[in-house]
């Protein structure tokens, strides 16, 4: 593909990312106040190895607010970056892959790779993970069904029970949809999915995007009216 042709498609603000981003600036607003307030006197505890230790009130706020300070700050700096998380061009599509979860920050290697006469259609979907190793979430995914893509071992094609079926296989994948799915997508969110559409639309008309997120309410992602940048 020709770069001078090319579309990058870069992720946007996650909304969890917006309420952290948020708490970090009121936390930083707060910290003189905190400070202030926790005053100098020596505190008395026992670090890890069982010693005594005494430290001033004050170092207390900095425990709390350097990592959230360093971690949304990380985030904020790759988000800027704005890397490429799909580059769509003439001859096809390339995805990238997170590099470090949540960071915003991507993989400079191709996860997946696909010319358009290869690719059946795009596909947003989404998987089950955990936020803070602990709390189910809804992650949006983008992956690229191809023409030789397998349902199982011996069918191209899926059964009338399995495109109903709302039941998702071992990786995270819905079962009604192609099974190298999961493998060829990567994290992205629904306004990335209609950044990639409209390109789509420019590129190769002919292939279309889909919304699969929610069983039973497919649609197909429409390319906004009036746009072409080079970069979403």
């Amino acid at each position: 593909m020709s770069a001078e042709h090319e579309v990058a498609v870069a992720e946007r603000a996650r909304v969890r990312d917006v309420v952290l981003f948020a708490v970090t600036a009121v936390a930083v607003a707060a910290t003189p106040w905190m400070l202030v307030s926790a005053g100098s006197d020596p505190v008395y505890y026992r670090d890890s190895r069982g010693l005594d230790t005494e430290a001033p009130a004050w170092a207390g706020v900095l425990v709390y607010l350097v990592p959230l300070l360093a971690w949304s700050g990380a985030k904020l700096f790759h988000l800027l970056r704005s890397p490429a998380a799909a580059v769509v061009g003439p001859g096809g599509i390339r995805l990238y892959g997170e590099a470090i979860g949540g960071l915003y920050l991507r993989k400079e290697e191709v996860r997946v790779e696909a010319p358009w006469e290869q690719v059946q259609r795009i596909v947003l979907w989404r998987k089950q993970s955990k936020w803070l190793w602990c709390l189910p979430v809804w992650q949006s995914q983008v992956g690229v069904l191809k023409t030789s893509d397998w349902y199982t071992v011996s069918r191209r094609e899926p059964s009338r029970r399995e495109r109903e079926s709302r039941e998702v296989r071992r990786d995270g994948s819905p079962v009604r949809l192609g099974a190298m799915l999961r493998a060829r997508s990567v994290r992205l969110s629904p306004r990335g999915a209609e950044a990639i559409a409209a390109a789509a639309a420019r590129f190769a008309p002919g292939v279309e995007v889909w919304d699969e997120r929610v069983h039973g309410k497919s649609r197909r992602i429409e390319a906004g009216p009036g746009r072409d940048p080079k970069t979403y």
